[in-house]
C-alpha cells in the first residue's frame, strides 16, 4: 500500500472518509447550492460564474431536474434540514410551474427566466432526468401514492408511446414538442448527429432503475431488462474495451470516440440496474464487467496525478485534456464499486486518488462548491461556469452520498 493511500481495509480510515464527504456536502456543496441557484422569487437562474456572479443563460431542463434530485436526495438520504427543505420545494414548484409541457406533457429543453418556453422539444434524456428527479422527490415525500411517483409514471407512458424504437430497441433522442418524429436532437453543438446515443440510453436506464425501486410495474421492469441488454451487447465493445457513444438506429458504432467519465459512470449504473432486477446472471455479469471497465479507464483515461481525463480516441489518444468535475466523482463511485466487487487494491486507490485531485484542485473553499473544469495544470476554466445549463450538483452530490453509503460499517 502507497503511505499515502490509506488501506481501506480498516474500518477508521473508512469512517473518516466517510465524514470528510459528508462535510463536503453539508458545508460546502448543498449550502452553495441552497442560497445561489435562486433568485429572490424562487425562479431557477441560468448560470453562475466561478466569481460568483449570475450570468445570462437559458434555464436547462438538466439544471432544473437535477437541482430537484440533488435537493431531494440531500433531504432524503442525509437527514432533512429547514434550507434543504425549501430548496427542494422551490425546485419542485420550478418544475411544475416552468419546465412541464402543460399542454402536450414532458418536459421543455429550456425556458427563459419568467418560465416562458425557449427550446420546445422533447429531448428523452430531458424526460428521463425528470423521472430520476421525481423518483427521488417521492423518496423525500416518503408517501405510498405521492404526486411525484404519480408524475415520474406518466413521464414513463409518454416514453413508452414516443420514444422507443420498436424496431432495434433503445431510444430515439428526441421529438417536436407534440412528440411527431425530430429530425435532429442533438444534446450539444459539439455532438456528431446520431440516432441513439449511449449517453441518452445511460441516463433513461438509470431513470428506470429509480423507478422500478421504488414501483415494480411490469412494463418498467421489461424496458430496463432490454436496456440493460442493450449495454451489454451492443454499446459495450469488448474490442475496444470502452462503450461506444455514438451510433445508427440499428446499433453500428459511429466514431471512434471515447469519454472516460462515461465510460466509468456507465459500470456502476449498470450493476445498480441488475441489482435492482434482483437478476443473479445479470448480476454477475455486470459486475465483471464494472472490474473490466475500471481496468480499462486505470489504462488509458487517468493521469499520472490520479485524475480522469475528459475524451479520447479508440487508438489512445487523448482529443480533451481538461478535468471535469463530473468525470473525477464518477471515478470515486465507479473504482470502488470495482474494487467491491473484485478486490483489486489499485481500483481502491484509484477512488482515493480521484477523491484527492478533486479535494486540491476542484473544491473552491473561498467561493464555495467546486469549480467544474480545470486546464491539464489544474488551474480553474473561467469559461465554464459553477452553475449552468450542465453545470448541476448532481455527479458531486451523487458521489458523496454513494460513497458515505458505501463506507458505513456493514450490518
Amino acid at each position: 500500500m502507497h503511505p499515502e493511500i490509506p488501506d481501506f481495509n480498516q474500518a477508521e480510515p473508512r469512517s473518516q472518509w466517510a465524514a470528510r464527504w459528508r462535510d463536503e456536502l453539508t458545508l460546502n456543496v448543498l449550502p452553495w447550492w441552497q442560497r445561489q441557484i435562486f433568485d429572490a422569487e424562487g425562479r431557477v437562474l441560468g448560470a453562475r460564474g466561478n466569481d460568483g456572479q449570475p450570468r445570462e443563460a437559458p434555464r436547462s431542463a438538466v439544471l432544473g431536474t437535477r437541482l430537484l434530485w440533488a435537493f431531494a436526495s440531500a433531504q432524503h438520504r442525509l437527514g432533512a434540514t429547514a434550507e434543504g427543505g425549501r430548496a427542494a420545494h422551490r425546485a419542485w414548484a420550478w418544475l411544475n410551474q416552468a419546465l412541464i409541457d402543460p399542454v402536450d406533457g414532458g418536459v421543455f429543453w429550456s425556458v427563459d427566466g419568467d418560465g416562458r418556453p425557449l427550446q420546445t422539444h422533447k429531448q428523452t434524456y430531458a424526460q428521463a432526468f425528470a423521472i430520476y428527479a421525481l423518483c427521488a422527490c417521492h423518496a423525500w415525500q416518503a408517501k405510498d401514492d405521492s404526486p411525484a411517483l404519480r408524475q415520474a409514471l406518466g413521464f414513463f407512458e409518454l416514453l413508452q408511446a414516443h420514444a422507443f424504437d420498436p424496431a432495434d430497441g433503445g431510444c430515439w433522442e428526441g421529438r417536436m414538442r407534440d412528440w411527431r418524429p425530430l429530425a435532429s436532437a442533438r444534446l450539444s453543438d459539439k455532438e456528431p448527429p446520431a440516432p441513439k446515443t449511449m449517453n441518452t440510453m445511460l441516463h433513461v436506464l438509470e431513470a428506470l432503475t429509480e423507478l422500478l425501486r421504488h414501483h415494480r410495474v411490469p412494463a418498467v421492469e421489461a424496458r430496463l431488462r432490454e436496456l440493460l441488454a442493450l449495454f451489454l451487447d451492443r454499446i459495450w465493445l469488448p474490442g475496444q474495451a470502452c462503450f461506444g457513444l455514438y451510433f445508427s438506429a440499428d446499433w453500428r458504432v459511429l466514431t471512434p470516440d471515447v469519454s472516460w467519465g462515461h465510460d466509468i459512470e456507465t459500470a456502476w449504473l449498470l450493476v445498480r440496474a441488475a441489482d435492482v432486477l434482483a437478476d443473479a446472471a445479470l448480476q454477475a455479469r455486470t459486475r465483471t464487467l464494472a472490474v473490466q471497465v475500471a481496468d480499462a479507464v486505470l489504462a488509458r483515461g487517468v493521469a499520472p496525478d490520479g485524475s480522469v481525463l475528459g475524451e479520447g480516441r479508440f487508438d489512445g489518444s487523448v482529443t480533451d485534456e481538461r478535468r471535469h468535475w463530473w468525470c473525477q466523482a464518477e471515478a470515486v463511485v465507479g473504482f470502488w464499486d470495482a474494487w467491491q466487487w473484485g478486490g483489486d487494491p489499485r481500483h481502491a486507490q484509484a477512488a482515493w486518488r480521484a477523491w484527492r485531485y478533486i479535494d486540491r484542485h476542484h473544491v473552491d473553499r473561498a467561493g464555495g462548491d467546486w469549480f467544474k473544469t480545470l486546464d491539464p495544470q489544474g488551474r480553474p476554466l473561467d469559461s465554464v461556469p459553477k452553475a449552468g445549463p450542465w453545470e448541476c450538483p448532481y455527479h458531486h452530490v451523487r458521489a458523496g452520498l454513494e460513497m458515505i453509503e458505501r463506507l458505513a460499517p456493514a450490518t
